[in-house]
């Protein structure tokens, strides 16, 4: 079933201030849930924004995950989906809150050791894939694949309005060590360069997709599928300020108008307006599901300290504290198992992708459940997992399901 409207949970991070930054209390964590800021109009007056969770520069990554991004990691295991990314300016801190160090690591590393110790604790069969993409300049790149100079991957709409990258690698882990490897190779063909502001600034978005798919021990042994989106957000830039040259201004050109139709779509959503802008920019389409949508949501703000940065704080706080009114209607997700027709199989042997549908069907209680499948290159469509519609359409079905099936109270 669906579970009740979810607001997007919003936390609040301020990272250190650098050796060549001058220490100031222009921006100071109050308390747990409160954080102050200068007045950028008039310094000698504070503007108090209140979050979910506000951390100061001193919180380490291993207490922020297990305080706000766990539970979200968690309803995975109940069919749910969940989507975390982190926001703020350039040089903010997001890149090390979701990715991190060896030694510091961040939320993408931990929430896949979370997910793997899962499946070692778990008597499951679990099935884990994952992708990896980036938004560059309006354009999808696999970074599972070697970086190349085409045009990019498109993004479709099913029948359904289900939003996707077509042609998309995903890929199988049955390991922390196989996943790490792939991912820091990955890692290495995002788009990055070096601006006055960030040594090492993104100059794309970047898409992390966890695909767990399991068959249940109970009743008739259902199939339940849970995904998490874990976003790196590139930041938004002042180009006076960052000094960029004329490539770097059209990477930032892109950056910018696409966080500024995220912010339109936050303000159509909060508004009630009858056209939420999804379709004006590529991220927008691809978070679709994650604002107002089907989805677990929270996002991470990272902001700068010190007076320098004071207005941008303000400016991305504002936006935060918006994003709080987001609401959103988690479904959880039954994979039904497939049959194929002759054209199927034929497909499949030619190295196609086997088409599928998802419809929206009433549940006995009268809540509304919904079906579909997750169609991958990669994935597993043998002729052994098989139905057919009426109409002769392969269709994977997927159905609500509690949340809390499967707790976990002792990972990480």
């Amino acid at each position: 079933m669906t579970t009740g409207g979810h607001k997007i949970k919003v936390v609040c991070r301020v990272r250190p201030f650098l050796k060549t930054e001058t220490p100031d209390e222009t921006v100071a964590v109050e308390s747990d849930t409160v954080l102050r800021v200068t007045n950028p109009r008039d310094s000698t007056k504070d503007i108090k924004f209140n979050f979910d969770s506000c951390y100061g520069p001193q919180t380490g990554q291993d207490i922020i995950y297990k305080n706000d991004v766990r539970p979200l990691v968690e309803s995975v295991f109940s069919g749910l989906s969940a989507t975390v990314f982190c926001y703020g300016v350039t040089g903010a801190g997001k890149t090390h809150t979701i990715q991190g160090t060896e030694s510091e690591p961040g939320i993408i590393p931990r929430a896949l050791e979370h997910v793997f110790m899962h499946q070692k604790r778990d008597a499951f069969d679990y099935d884990i894939r994952v992708s990896y993409y980036e938004i560059y300049k309006e354009a999808v790149f696999d970074l599972l694949r070697p970086r190349d100079a085409g045009a990019g991957l498109p993004i479709r709409e099913d029948a359904n309005r289900r939003i996707f990258v077509a042609g998309l690698l995903e890929k199988q882990v049955t390991s922390f060590e196989q996943f790490d490897a792939m991912y820091q190779r990955a890692c290495g063909n995002r788009r990055t360069a070096s601006t006055k502001l960030n040594d090492q600034s993104s100059r794309s978005h970047a898409i992390l997709t966890v695909r767990v798919q399991w068959r249940d021990d109970v009743g008739a042994g259902k199939v339940w599928s849970g995904r998490l989106h874990l976003i790196d957000l590139a930041g938004s830039e002042d180009n006076r300020r960052t000094e960029n040259g004329k490539a770097r201004m059209a990477e930032s050109s892109a950056i910018n108008r696409s966080l500024f139709v995220l912010g339109q779509v936050v303000e159509a959503l909060n508004t009630g307006a009858t056209r939420i802008p999804y379709r004006d920019s590529k991220m927008t389409r691809i978070l679709q599901d994650s604002l107002g949508g089907q989805s677990l949501g929270m996002m991470i703000v990272n902001v700068s300290p010190g007076l320098a940065f004071v207005q941008d704080t303000h400016n991305t706080l504002s936006f935060a504290t918006k994003s709080r009114e987001v609401v959103n209607k988690p479904v959880a997700h039954e994979v039904v198992e497939q049959r194929w027709t002759v054209a199927d199989r034929l497909q499949h042997h030619r190295g196609g992708v086997v088409p599928v549908r998802s419809v929206l069907v009433p549940a006995a209680n009268g809540v509304k459940r919904r079906r579909s499948d997750e169609p991958s290159r990669e994935c597993d469509l043998s002729p052994a997992a098989s139905t057919v519609s009426d109409s002769g359409v392969v269709q994977p079905r997927v159905h609500a399901v509690p949340r809390g099936r499967h707790s976990d109270s002792a990972v990480l």
